[in-house]
């Protein structure tokens, strides 16, 4: 695993989220640091059959917060742009 960019933070739902960009196996992930003891989060952009792309927690089972924390990941990057 190598990490892509430095760490950067947003905040969402009243909480600090500390986000790092990493590369696996050629594929693109995210580690989403909630702190205060909650589980960290690992999402990652897939495509669905339609070939659009998603938001989507690995493993499966936490969708709905990659959905929500993937699309302030992406106004992120688009900002810094």
């Amino acid at each position: 695993m190598r990490e892509l960019e430095p760490s950067f933070d947003l905040d969402f739902n009243d909480q600090h989220l500390r986000i790092s960009e990493h590369e696996i196996a050629g594929k693109r992930v995210f580690h989403v640091n909630f702190g205060g003891g909650k589980k960290p989060l690992v999402i990652s952009v897939g495509l669905n059959s339609k070939n659009q792309k998603f938001w989507t927690s690995i493993p499966e089972g936490r969708q709905a917060e990659a959905q929500q924390i993937g699309k302030l990941i992406a106004e992120y990057i688009r900002e810094k742009k």
